[in-house]
């Protein structure tokens, strides 16, 4: 279903559409070109320019600050939720002073990565910087198995959850990710909001976990607000939204801004958060107020 035609239905129907997964920036676009068409529609997730610039930020104060890394890969899934996600690594990249060696976008369906890694590792980038959602698992194996030297760093979805050490075979320790929430003291509610995800599920949260959690809790703090469902009232209550969540302080973005509609990005708001497997555990590395461990870096990568 296309973007367009997909959104419409809140619209036809006159009901919210909050949408906790996808990254495309267009879906606030909408909202800021035709208002009274799209106004129904919340984005309560990081577009995929900020999650961007997070991958940036972090690679700025850690990868580059603290260990002098200079070059990167950008090797992301071809899919319309990172041609702005590369868009905006590659303009990012060269600010935090890392310079970009090489670009590439691979179709979905693959599953032989060693043609792409060896023409990667040919160009000599200390960092391989990364958009997989659909993808992840394949790569990880197979830059595990044949020791690359590049690290890993930007978005691997798949492996922002604790069941991907064993679906990996540990070939994830190393890895970098930016993700939404994760088992540390993002706010006083995300902890104990993990604890209980755990109990039931009997793994921590993936990405849409933090956000569909928040969501749900917006949206009754809304209705609450507005006394009423009646959908003119909720969308003004929605609006006002001002919420400490499990991923962070929780406003949207008014009907001028290009992100009319998303949530609100930057430090005194929800950044998201970098995550790295360590001896077997996911832990947090950026950004500093909510770190359980300091970078480590493979053995077989070079330093």
């Amino acid at each position: 279903m296309k973007l367009h035609s997909h959104l419409s239905l809140g619209q036809q129907d006159c009901i919210q559409y909050i949408t906790t997964g996808a990254a495309d920036p267009k879906i606030t676009q909408l909202v800021h070109n035709n208002y009274n068409m799209y106004k129904y529609v919340f984005q309560l997730k990081y577009n995929a320019t900020e999650m961007a610039q997070t991958v940036c930020n972090f690679i700025r104060d850690d990868l580059v600050k603290q260990y002098g890394y200079k070059t990167a890969f950008v090797a992301s899934e071809n899919a319309a939720w990172t041609e702005p996600l590369d868009a905006e690594y590659l303009k990012c990249l060269p600010q935090t002073g890392i310079k970009v060696v090489g670009h590439m976008r691979f179709a979905p369906n693959t599953t032989d990565f060693t043609p792409i890694f060896t023409d990667i590792k040919s160009k000599n980038p200390d960092l391989l910087v990364t958009g997989w959602a659909h993808t992840g698992l394949q790569q990880t194996v197979q830059w595990h198995e044949a020791k690359y030297p590049f690290l890993i760093v930007g978005i691997n979805a798949q492996a922002s959850t604790s069941d991907f050490w064993k679906k990996s075979n540990g070939a994830t320790e190393g890895i970098i990710s930016q993700a939404e929430g994760s088992p540390a003291p993002i706010t006083p509610k995300t902890i104990p909001f993990v604890k209980e995800y755990e109990k039931v599920f009997g793994i921590t949260p993936a990405y849409g976990g933090y956000t569909t959690y928040d969501a749900i809790y917006v949206l009754a703090q809304a209705i609450k607000r507005a006394k009423s469902t009646n959908t003119d009232a909720l969308i003004k209550a929605l609006e006002a939204t001002n919420y400490i969540g499990v991923m962070g302080h929780i406003e949207f973005y008014g009907k001028e801004s290009p992100y009319a509609h998303g949530i609100k990005y930057g430090p005194s708001y929800a950044t998201g958060v970098m995550l790295q497997w360590q001896h077997g555990k996911l832990e947090t590395v950026w950004p500093p107020h909510a770190a359980t461990a300091k970078v480590i870096i493979p053995s077989f990568v070079k330093k």
